[in-house]
């Protein structure tokens, strides 16, 4: 494509995009790059298509973080582990994971807030705790108990449903 092409799709609001401040450079998100082939019956190269399989983690200790790492790895998950809430809130931003682990009611709240202020698409967000009630709450949070559900993790990984579709 013609740069120039890119830039009018954008103005015109057919390709979802915003600009960095100073230069004013142009980025696209990657999902919405996605959705605009297929609307538009473009080709989408195979390693675009693998995108929709990036778990982001932040949980402590560290040692939950690398079995849950580790399990999604083995479901074919790509897991991205955050060291603290600075660098998960940088990393829910530009790499736009498809899902979410934390290991804390804070940091679902936190996460809460981060969602709110950014227009992100469906996420799929999970509690994985060793005292967390089950089930799938009201704010479209899946808790699980950890890690005697390991199973069920999985499982959560493997659906493609909305939240609101998930098993408790």
């Amino acid at each position: 494509m013609n740069f120039r092409t890119v830039i009018r799709w954008i103005e015109r609001g057919h390709l979802e995009a915003y600009k960095l401040p100073g230069r004013g450079d142009n980025r696209i998100p990657l999902p919405g790059f996605i959705s605009f082939l297929q609307s538009n019956q473009m080709p989408v190269p195979d390693e675009l298509r693998e995108h929709g399989k990036t778990l982001l983690i932040m949980a402590e200790p560290e040692d939950l973080a690398a079995e849950l790492a580790s399990t999604a790895r083995r479901a074919g998950w790509d897991p991205m582990v955050a060291a603290d809430p600075m660098q998960f809130g940088y990393a829910l931003a530009e790499q736009q994971p498809s899902a979410v682990v934390v290991s804390g009611e804070d940091m679902v709240q936190a996460f809460n807030r981060l969602r709110r202020d950014a227009e992100s698409p469906e996420i799929l967000c999970i509690l994985a705790s060793a005292d967390t009630p089950v089930g799938v709450s009201t704010d479209g949070w899946c808790r699980i108990q950890w890690p005697t559900e390991q199973k069920r993790f999985s499982g959560l990984l493997d659906m493609s449903e909305s939240p609101a579709q998930r098993p408790a």
